[in-house]
């Protein structure tokens, strides 16, 4: 019996290998209308099972029993062999060996990301390290445990969390409840290396791509100790381009003073050992979020004009706080020297035949704003037009401008340059990644689909982004399969492409 969703193509799964069998007489689907109803709204419809099968069993996912379709199964054992680059994650402290489950959602959730937002600058690491009489004076002048406690029950209340719960709990071999859950990841946090290497293996992660912008403050030690536990997988060092600028930009300097050492730290961290004592492999941009839409900009007079006049602006007290309520003027007041740094960075980047991730998508406010994440923002980037000449460096958008994922998708299907990368969302939004991952595959070239997590904080978010992403793309797949669209060995050719092979190839790694 076929379970598929297309009873016209069926799939008998053979020992180590994948056999296609389709029924005489059967027609292909001719049009998208009738393809995406195989899937439901969005893909919605394969979630349900077979034909809207109405089993409630078929809701929890490939591990359902039998009325998982067979396709997707079948597809999902032959991914799981796959090894995973992950393009786009952080290296990760050893403070979380220990954790509460309030601890543990405060690490994890965005809306408590950082939950130092929710109060006047200082006050929030105040008050974590404060005497009981010092805590209760901050209390009751902000309102710190309230807002926090509310921050944290919803953030408890997701079904992410509730998902979560069930896979960790299988893989730590304890009973489904949270507290059950941590109690058991602090028995393995006793020797968090052995915990981190397991998860990692389990996981089946060749390469890291770690964005050094974000490390919680961890030195070439720390980042290496990270590094250390997670072997045989690699860590790859991406640079930050705004990391650099933090360290200048506060500075009382001139433009060319500025432009100087932001060249030389560029060179020694790409050509040298200057990213922590690593080698990058690319650079990594937070641009975007912060002015919106970026134009290359080459004319040095204009940067210089623009710097000096901040600087005028700066010294009378006259800039706002980059993460206050003109959080969108402070950056404005500096965008033509933002663009034209940024600019010579990608240039630095184009001459080594190295990509440059744009962060295009998803929230982190207020260090980000939001309406500024459009990926259309970039397409100018994108272009690099310079004397006329589009020169096209490679570009990769980080989270694709999630939820905006379709102009992220339409952007990368226009230019051969620009890539497609949806971390975050792997894993946070689970069961909907049959939908994007449908849509992304309906325009982006499988050559240009990069995955990853933009793990950061705790190491289970790399392990569920990889067993997720696996997952829901074996559904997503399926579905073509099943409509006669693709044959199986081009799905996993695909699935080859998106976990790693494109990663290997943009970053030029020889393994």
């Amino acid at each position: 019996m076929n379970r598929g969703l297309n009873p016209r193509t069926t799939f008998i799964r053979q020992p180590a290998e994948l056999t296609e069998t389709t029924v005489e007489g059967g027609k292909l689907v001719h049009d998208r209308r009738e393809f995406l109803g195989l899937a439901g709204a969005g893909g919605g419809g394969l979630l349900l099972g077979a034909h809207g099968a109405k089993n409630p069993s078929s809701l929890v996912g490939l591990s359902a029993g039998p009325d998982t379709n067979s396709t997707a199964q079948a597809l999902h054992e032959a991914f799981e062999t796959i090894p995973v680059d992950d393009t786009h994650c952080h290296p990760l402290t050893f403070n979380d060996a220990e954790t509460t489950t309030e601890q543990f959602v405060e690490r994890m959730a965005l809306s408590a990301f950082p939950m130092d937002r929710y109060f006047p600058r200082g006050v929030y690491r105040e008050w974590l390290d404060a005497d009981p009489d010092r805590r209760a004076k901050l209390d009751a002048d902000h309102d710190i445990e309230r807002i926090r406690g509310d921050v944290l029950e919803q953030a408890s209340q997701t079904v992410f969390l509730r998902f979560m719960v069930k896979e960790m709990a299988a893989f730590l071999g304890c009973d489904e409840t949270f507290e059950a859950v941590i109690e058991a990841r602090n028995a393995r946090g006793v020797d968090y290396a052995s915990y981190l290497k397991d998860l990692f293996a389990d996981a089946k992660i060749d390469n890291a791509m770690l964005d050094m912008g974000y490390r919680e403050g961890m030195g070439a030690d720390e980042v290496t100790q990270f590094e250390t536990a997670i072997a045989p997988t690699r860590g790859r060092r991406i640079l930050r381009v705004d990391s650099i600028l933090a360290g200048l930009l506060p500075e009382d300097l001139e433009l060319d003073e500025i432009e100087a050492e932001f060249l030389r730290e560029i060179e020694e961290g790409l050509d040298g050992t200057g990213n922590l004592g690593a080698p990058s492999y690319g650079m990594k941009s937070y641009l975007l979020p912060r002015i919106g839409l970026i134009k290359p900009l080459f004319d040095r007079t204009i940067a210089r004009s623009n710097w000096d006049e901040f600087r005028r602006l700066r010294a009378r007290g006259e800039v706002p706080e980059p993460d206050g309520d003109d959080r969108d003027i402070h950056w404005e007041l500096q965008k033509d020297t933002l663009r034209y740094l940024h600019s010579l960075a990608l240039e630095a980047c184009l001459e080594r035949n190295m990509p440059m991730q744009f962060h295009a998508g998803d929230g982190e406010a207020p260090r980000g704003i939001m309406r500024n994440q459009d990926p259309f923002l970039l397409e100018e980037m994108v272009r690099f037009e310079r004397n006329g000449v589009m020169r096209m460096p490679q570009i990769i958008m980080i989270h694709a401008g999630y939820p905006l994922i379709g102009r992220g998708t339409w952007l990368t299907h226009l230019y051969p340059n620009c890539h497609f990368e949806l971390s975050l969302a792997t894993p946070l939004i689970h069961h909907g990644l049959l939908r994007m991952y449908l849509e992304v595959l309906e325009v982006v070239p499988l050559s240009k689909i990069l995955f990853g997590s933009d793990a950061y904080n705790l190491p289970e978010f790399y392990w569920l982004a990889a067993k997720w992403g696996r997952r829901f793309l074996a559904q997503a797949f399926a579905v073509y399969v099943d409509a006669g669209i693709l044959t199986s060995s081009e799905a996993i050719a695909g699935a080859k492409m998106i976990l790693h092979e494109n990663n290997r190839r943009l970053y030029h790694l020889e393994d």
